[in-house]
């Protein structure tokens, strides 16, 4: 059982959609979660003219979730990170919102915000919620044993943050334990199994799920029916064929995991056509999500 976390978030501009400060206890961090046309209103706080990190958000043009991480040191001219977010209001890389990460006691140097930086990429490719724009590996720099411990806590509750503010970025789609259901529990991070013969491929389509407290999970290296029925959900036809684009269904199975909100649209996708769910997943002991739900609410 984690320890309870509580969280202050400051509406700046009295809005949910405005600016948003976010301070923990405990924790010398500061974040600030800015929209794009908000920019110009924080020019003149001074935690944000400190070293920091930041996070661009944005969509492609396939709705999909997008972030650039960078970070930034104090410049001559006394500026610092909001400095450098704003220079990309002038490039390529366009973002609708933006997370800084900055410390309420200005303890930043070139070492810490360069490990940050290149801690904070790769885990959010490890993580495969976003797309990360940033096209070279950033330096991890040279840190002490010390100042490494002290910059992961950093790192952990920066992850809460994000979390917080609305970006899972950093949050895997899947837990790295997997746990058993039994009669006296019920647990999220369950595996769910499919078996079906397809009449139009004429091949045995075999699939597993994690049912998590997100929705239904199809796990990496389940077989995927590659023939499309007449009748199937747009939003997953339209997947189904993203996918087959981009060569990310490899001798009939996905190389990713990929998370659906409901367990039918979770075994459309692997069946390629309209289906029920929760009569299609089951247990390993061949209950299905239908019976295993029932039973959970007795």
């Amino acid at each position: 059982m984690k320890n309870s976390k509580n969280f202050n978030l400051f509406l700046m501009d009295g809005e949910v959609t405005g600016r948003i400060k976010c301070t923990l206890s405990n924790w010398t961090g500061i974040a600030y979660k800015i929209p794009r046309l908000y920019l110009d209103k924080c020019k003149d706080r001074q935690d944000l003219k400190q070293s920091g990190v930041y996070f661009l958000f944005s969509k492609n043009d396939s709705d999909e979730d997008e972030v650039y991480i960078g970070q930034a040191g104090i410049r001559k001219n006394g500026e610092g990170v909001l400095f450098r977010v704003n220079e990309h209001l002038k490039d390529s890389i366009y973002f609708s919102d933006v997370v800084m990460l900055t410390t309420q006691n200005n303890s930043f140097g070139p070492t810490e915000i360069s490990y940050l930086e290149n801690k904070f990429t790769n885990l959010a490719k490890e993580t495969e919620r976003y797309t990360v724009r940033n096209n070279n590996d950033p330096n991890p720099g040279n840190v002490t044993e010390e100042k490494e411990s002290e910059l992961e806590d950093f790192i952990e509750y920066s992850k809460m943050v994000l979390g917080v503010l609305g970006y899972k970025v950093f949050i895997p789609i899947t837990k790295k334990e997997t746990k058993v259901f039994d009669n006296k529990n019920n647990y999220d991070e369950l595996i769910l199994y499919l078996s079906r013969k397809i009449k139009r491929s004429n091949k045995l389509i075999k699939a597993k799920c994690k049912r998590t407290n997100e929705g239904f999970v199809v796990l990496k290296g389940s077989m995927i029916e590659q023939v499309d029925s007449n009748a199937i959900p747009k939003s997953i036809k339209e997947l189904r064929e993203k996918l087959r684009k981009n060569n990310e269904i490899v001798n009939g199975k996905i190389i990713k995991n990929y998370l659906f909100n409901s367990p039918s649209y979770a075994s459309s996708f692997v069946l390629g056509m309209h289906t029920n769910g929760r009569t299609d997943w089951k247990t390993k002991d061949d209950i299905t999500l239908k019976e295993l739900e029932e039973k959970e609410i007795q």
